[in-house]
């Protein structure tokens, strides 16, 4: 047990590298540096770079599966969820980049065929989430696909740091005046007075300090 704690928080220790840095230009040097440990401790808990970029994955695909569970409970309210949704799918491109996707790809096929899986069953989710507002009157009658996919490209381009200088906005204030943009877009006049922008503003601001460009 104290075993796989220890490997965790390695684990954490190198995630964020493993976030911006190609795969095929990291050993295991880099990663017991990263780790602030030796290399005779780090073979002590990871048999290889293999084993630690799976080991990433899993926690990738967790935390997606995570996500999941907790959109579908309905003791929240619509406007609760929404808010988990927006920091969720902000998560999910800060911890998921481009960068590493593409390489996943090339270089772990396998690894990265698994975590496409459960990123589409979080987009399945997600579309059941939207039809449900729908359904029940919380939401307008949006295309729940576009929806789901409108969310992934413009995060995605407002978390680069281009896109600030580009456009002249900071980070919080384009990730929450988009928010607002989909909430409007989304809500319908009626539910507008369930959703807490102050509560989103500090959720955003808790998440962006965690950012480290």
């Amino acid at each position: 047990m104290k075993k796989i704690e220890n490997k965790n928080l390695f684990l954490d220790k190198i995630k964020p590298v493993l976030r911006k840095s190609k795969f095929s230009t990291i050993n295991m040097d880099d990663m017991a540096r990263h780790m602030d440990i030796s290399k005779v401790t780090l073979y002590k808990y990871f048999s290889s770079k293999d084993e630690i970029i799976e080991m990433f994955v899993d926690h990738c695909i967790a935390f997606l599966q995570n996500a999941d569970v907790q959109l579908q409970d309905e003791e929240l309210s619509w406007g609760k969820r929404f808010h988990m949704l927006y920091i969720q799918s902000l998560q999910c491109v800060l911890y998921m980049p481009d960068i590493l996707l593409e390489d996943l790809k090339s270089v772990y096929p396998v690894l990265y065929d698994r975590l496409s899986t459960a990123e589409l069953e979080r987009h399945r989710n997600l579309r059941r989430f939207y039809e449900a507002g729908v359904e029940k009157n919380v939401f307008h009658p949006v295309n729940s696909t576009l929806s789901v996919v409108q969310d992934d490209l413009m995060l995605r381009q407002m978390v680069e740091p281009s896109f600030a200088v580009r456009h002249d906005f900071s980070l919080k204030q384009a990730l929450f005046e988009f928010y607002k943009m989909k909430k409007y877009q989304l809500f319908v006049p009626d539910m507008l007075g369930s959703v807490d922008d102050d509560e989103m503003e500090e959720l955003l601001l808790q998440t962006i300090q965690k950012i480290s460009y």
